[in-house]
């Protein structure tokens, strides 16, 4: 077995392409899975395997010893899917197959879990890992979150998870960057609103979301904090990833209003999942301060300077776009 080898699973989709990048850089040899086709240069630069992350071949390689760590950031990932027989399938009992096999095999094993497991949030506080169960939120809303709620259950209490080199879930908050777009209208609402900006196109906000605020965090950060929970020196547990930082709807208007130096068209319209929806989403990171000492700490300029980044990207991506349907139609 390689010192530095890891599997990343969902390494076709957003979060896991980037994660398998920083894997790279950090000087892992990485091997990636996933039912989606990869970036060309993911393909280039890992062992790629298409298909899913419990493939019996994938599940032999894990239990054979064959990495060091295994971030697992396939999942069904809609937090408005409805078939819970393919949500436990994707989000429980396939991830409890991968966690097994790395116990067996003294495999690090590090998840993506969601801040959505905490539902609605009691007050407009940061909320910690142990606040779940509490009265300070409401638990899951959707059957997405109840799927994470349950895998995050099955970690906690499962027997040998203290020993060999353990195991992390991460409850992302709400992840923005580069390469979702194909997630469509899964897609982070901050990158959305950027997206339609840049395109000078109206923005739609639920009317009762304006004073709303949600915890969001560049990917570059949570790829990083992947890459530092991978080690096997890390503590095993879950873990709140976030900024800890609470950005209302309106502020994020604010910033693309700026962006673009433009007022914004701004359609407000009713919330079709109200009894669903968080309205306040907020992180408290002290637990993952306490365990990663070094992991990347974004502020609130951080968040509103990457938000402009990716501002950027979807502006000079849409002029490259005209540039060559202009090319052409020239050249018809």
């Amino acid at each position: 077995m390689s010192q530095r080898s890891v599997l990343v699973t969902g390494a076709a989709g957003f979060i896991g392409r980037h994660v398998a990048r920083a894997c790279l850089e950090a000087g892992y040899q990485v091997t990636a899975v996933d039912l989606a086709t990869p970036p060309c240069d993911l393909r280039r630069d890992t062992a790629f395997h298409t298909g899913s992350f419990d493939d019996p071949a994938i599940l032999q390689a894990v239990a054979a010893g064959q990495f060091t760590a295994v971030v697992h950031l396939g999942a069904i990932s809609s937090t408005v899917e409805e078939d819970w027989q393919a949500l436990e399938r994707t989000n429980v009992t396939g991830p409890a197959a991968l966690a097994e096999r790395c116990e067996r095999s003294g495999t690090r094993f590090v998840y993506a879990s969601s801040f959505s497991v905490y539902g609605g949030i009691t007050g407009r506080r940061a909320l910690p890992e142990t606040a779940l169960g509490s009265p300070a939120c409401s638990g899951p809303l959707n059957a997405y979150a109840q799927s994470k709620t349950l895998f995050d259950t099955h970690m906690t209490t499962r027997s040998g998870i203290h020993g060999g080199p353990g195991w992390a879930g991460l409850r992302f908050t709400n992840v923005f960057g580069t390469g979702e777009l194909h997630k469509e209208s899964m897609a982070s609402i901050i990158g959305q609103l950027l997206l339609a900006t840049a395109r000078q196109e109206p923005l739609t906000v639920f009317a009762d979301t304006l004073e709303a605020c949600r915890d969001y965090v560049p990917v570059a950060t949570v790829a990083r904090t992947c890459v530092l929970m991978a080690d096997p020196a890390a503590p095993s547990g879950i873990y709140n990833l976030g900024s800890g930082h609470a950005v209302s709807f309106a502020e994020l208007l604010h910033w693309c209003s700026d962006f673009a130096e433009t007022p914004l068209n701004v359609r407000l319209v009713p919330n079709p999942h109200i009894g669903r929806y968080q309205y306040w989403t907020c992180a408290d990171m002290s637990a993952l301060d306490r365990a990663l000492p070094a992991r990347p700490r974004p502020g609130l300029d951080d968040l509103r300077n990457a938000a402009h980044e990716l501002y950027l990207h979807f502006e000079n991506t849409g002029k490259h776009a005209e540039s060559a349907v202009a090319a052409s139609m020239e050249i018809k």
